[in-house]
């Protein structure tokens, strides 16, 4: 029997599909979507607002490998839906502040929400229940939460324009504890059915006797590289976007136009997965979404010349990140195997969100040195570095693999 209506009609599925597309509305994006508004009320310029971001998403990885050993006890219901409330509760407390200190605090403390209900904790869960079978609900998520952006920076700008930003925040948190939390936790409250063929070699053991014999192969590091490359190029892109794109003599208004479209690109990519799975493996989905990444970055270097160039970036760009977020959990179960999947992806992750987290200011730093053509070089660069860390990633999987079948066929 064909599964795949099987998946979109599953009633858990379709909640945790709206509880992330909720948390991440309210956790992250409100940040970039109020961002202006906070300069303009607390009166502290935007670099040390943004640090306060940058902070929450280095709490975020560390906090990760927590959530995964979470994750690999059977905990995850508990782990996704009070990681909810806890960030629900600190956005909730966002407008009393009055320091920049208090909004530091508020931050690194959403951080931790970040780490236990997001992304990362989900996807670990949605392996550890659905196996070599994840792929599917992991598109689902992925397509949902894909328009989070697109739901978070009208509704808060235009409540905050009707009311204040105040108002906006605490909409946001109200949906995410009396809404999202809930969503979360009957989304997975079959966790602990999650692994009914679990194999006596897959006992919890401890984090080091889980790590330890991990952190020593070649393909660990390879795939570290590989994400940390992806993140590291999403994240100056997507930081500078505006002004590269007018660095290229695009107007202002089309700028804004065209960095709004990478998002819907995203879907695009997600969509696409779908259809390539019947053709190709998913090391080779991986790898031309890393060889769309650097293609992205000439296409916009040209995008002077002509505007069909810019269009090639925003597909290519969008597209290829959105190709990345799915494959990103599954080629780590293919290559790293799936025993204790949540602590071991999500210590892979680490270097993922320390790249997205460095980006802006390694941008800025490449931009004031050397000026926006050197930073589509870098760029450009990273998706040949990611391409080629897949490739070695690939050939050392067969070394210690024996349980673990490709995802795609």
């Amino acid at each position: 029997m064909n599964r795949k209506p099987a998946v979109w009609k599953n009633p858990k599925l379709w909640a945790l599909g709206i509880g992330q597309t909720l948390c991440w509305a309210s956790l992250f994006y409100i940040f970039p979507a109020l961002l202006v508004r906070w300069e303009g009320a607390f009166d502290w310029n935007r670099e040390n607002l943004t640090f306060a971001f940058s902070g929450a998403l280095f709490v975020a990885s560390l906090a990760g490998v927590l959530a995964g050993r979470i994750i690999d006890q059977g905990k995850s219901h508990l782990l996704l839906s009070g990681s909810a409330v806890l960030g629900a509760i600190l956005l909730a407390g966002l407008p009393y502040i009055s320091t920049l200190l208090q909004f530091y605090l508020i931050w690194l403390g959403m951080g931790l929400a970040m780490a236990g209900c997001l992304y990362e904790p989900c996807f670990a869960y949605l392996t550890r229940r659905y196996q070599k079978e994840a792929k599917r609900p992991i598109v689902m998520i992925t397509l949902m939460a894909g328009f989070a952006g697109t739901i978070c920076f009208p509704i808060a700008n235009a409540i905050t324009d009707l009311i204040h930003w105040q108002a906006s925040v605490w909409l946001f948190a109200a949906s995410t504890g009396f809404i999202a939390a809930p969503l979360l936790w009957y989304g997975s409250s079959d966790n602990a059915t999650a692994e009914p063929q679990r194999s006596p070699s897959a006992v919890r053991p401890g984090f080091r006797a889980v790590m330890s014999p991990v952190l020593k192969r070649p393909g660990f590091w390879a795939l570290a590289t590989l994400f940390a490359s992806v993140s590291i190029n999403h994240g100056m892109i997507i930081s500078h976007s505006l002004p590269l794109i007018e660095s290229r003599g695009v107007q202002p208004h089309h700028a804004i136009a065209a960095a709004s479209f990478i998002g819907v690109a995203q879907i695009i990519g997600r969509l696409v997965v779908l259809p390539l799975e019947k053709h190709t493996s998913l090391v080779s989905i991986c790898a031309m979404a890393l060889v769309g990444l650097s293609v992205a970055s000439g296409s916009l270097a040209l995008a002077g010349y002509s505007i069909v160039f810019l269009g090639i970036f925003i597909l290519l760009q969008g597209a290829s990140v959105g190709i990345e977020s799915i494959t990103k959990p599954l080629i780590t179960a293919q290559m790293l195997g799936r025993d204790n999947f949540g602590t071991v992806s999500a210590f892979v992750s680490i270097f993922f969100v320390w790249g997205f987290a460095l980006a802006p200011a390694l941008g800025g730093i490449i931009w004031a040195s050397y000026g926006y053509d050197a930073l589509f070089i870098v760029t450009i660069s990273l998706g040949l570095i990611g391409l080629i860390s897949l490739l070695i990633a690939s050939r050392t999987q067969s070394q210690h693999q024996t349980d673990t079948q490709p995802e795609l066929k």
